[in-house]
């Protein structure tokens, strides 16, 4: 409703006082009305818009209804943003928690790898078979994981 009037929102439209309101309700008005905006449809439905905003805003009651609503609608939103700020923090943690899973075992398997290849090599040392032993090395570090 307010921001029909063109005057702020939230905790300032809370404490504009009638003369500011009666004000901007004026100046809207004449840029609003219908006899002078004969090119646009919507100028009887905007004027009436208008009309009605200031009313609610003018009479006591409505106007702390009102006042009462955009505290509301304030409050869910600090929430909503509250929850949000938690929940995008429970997401970064949990990608932190996967990156580190998956760098972790990709060492591992690079860890078996390098155990399985120097097992293979000292049972070929063993038998005296060191060249085979080396260009099967060569040949297995190659292949990927």
């Amino acid at each position: 409703m307010l921001n029909v009037l063109g005057l702020p929102s939230g905790e300032e439209g809370a404490e504009l006082t009638e003369k500011e309101i009666s004000w901007a309700h004026k100046v809207k008005a004449l840029e609003l009305y219908p006899d002078k905006r004969l090119h646009d449809p919507n100028a009887h439905s905007n004027f009436q818009m208008l009309k009605s905003s200031y009313d609610t805003l003018m009479d006591e009651k409505a106007r702390k209804l009102f006042d009462h609503l955009l505290k509301v609608k304030q409050e869910q939103l600090r929430r909503q943003s509250e929850r949000d700020a938690k929940r995008r923090k429970m997401v970064s943690d949990l990608e932190r928690v996967r990156a580190a899973f998956a760098t972790n075992l990709a060492a591992k398997a690079r860890e078996k790898k390098s155990r399985e290849l120097q097992g293979i090599l000292k049972r070929m040392q063993e038998q005296g078979q060191y060249k085979q032993a080396k260009w099967k090395l060569i040949c297995l570090i190659r292949r990927p994981i």
